[in-house]
């Protein structure tokens, strides 16, 4: 009676002093709409940094045929709308072209990272377990595209983090983050503002 007395008290105990979290990944397709985000702004990302204004006003033909990657048809689609905003035309045959843009990919996926700070599921016999603690909890998952494009190539990563500190949560952070929030108005807790990657610097007279 005093080993159950015991075992409840501290169970009552840690949920008083630790929130609840529980984490569920469901999805009703193959993949999740987060998989798919960090792809497409990869993709997108990759795209920024190809400086197309030479070939501004053309007509271009895109070749694809060496591109073989996830999301193949939104790098094209995204490939095109770069050339397009360029006020180029994008034509279906070759011979009809004065440029031909050839696109391939050197590595387009996603990558997952987990850590957690906490303590263990502890036995204690007779009296029960006391349930593991998570202290504090970061899930981090990166999307990379490289797009090789006629002789360069252009690499970019998006990134998204989520992270929880004693149960409290959910803070969110990275390119996919900024860009729900900037797109829909909404996300499902707090999104820390992006960490400026280049500054400026004024000379004093």
């Amino acid at each position: 009676m005093t080993c159950d007395f015991l075992s409840k008290a501290i169970g009552v105990c840690i949920l008083t002093l630790v929130p609840g979290c529980a984490t569920m990944k469901q999805s009703d397709t193959s993949r999740t709409g987060l998989e798919q985000l960090l792809i497409s702004n990869a993709i997108d990302q990759s795209l920024q940094k190809v400086d197309f204004r030479p070939i501004a006003g053309a007509k271009v033909h895109l070749k694809s045929d060496l591109l073989e990657c996830v999301d193949k048809n939104y790098a094209i689609l995204a490939t095109k709308s770069k050339l397009l905003a360029n006020q180029c035309t994008v034509v279906d045959s070759a011979d009809d072209a004065e440029v031909q843009l050839e696109i391939a990919s050197g590595g387009v996926g996603t990558d997952r990272t987990e850590l957690v700070v906490g303590t263990p599921e502890i036995p204690l016999g007779l009296m029960g377990s006391v349930p593991k603690i998570n202290f504090y909890e970061r899930n981090k998952a990166m999307g990379t595209a490289k797009l090789a494009i006629i002789s360069g190539y252009s690499l970019a990563r998006s990134d998204h983090q989520h992270w929880t500190t004693l149960g409290m949560g959910p803070v969110y952070s990275g390119s996919v983050a900024q860009q729900i929030q900037t797109d829909t108005g909404h996300v499902d807790g707090v999104v820390l503002p992006a960490v400026p990657t280049s500054f400026s610097r004024t000379a004093k007279r």
